[in-house]
């Protein structure tokens, strides 16, 4: 499994995969948008990816979304 870190740097937001840093954002939301469309484009492939935004509510929603594609367990 592919996994997507959303985590707080210094100056913004980062999206980590592993250790490696991949993009800085200004905001948490745009971060998590970005995470949530390569996590998507890895699923077409037939990969299994996840997003995990640090510091986040159990209850918060990471996006609204429409995508169609459903991603078994």
């Amino acid at each position: 499994m592919i996994t997507f870190n959303v985590v707080k740097e210094q100056h913004g937001w980062a999206i980590r995969m592993d250790k490696r840093m991949m993009t800085p954002f200004w905001s948490r939301g745009l971060a998590i948008r970005e995470a949530n469309c390569l996590a998507r484009a890895i699923r077409r492939h037939g990969e299994r990816a996840e997003v995990i935004v640090e510091g986040a509510v159990p209850s918060e929603p990471l996006a609204e979304t429409t995508d169609t594609i459903s991603v078994a367990a």
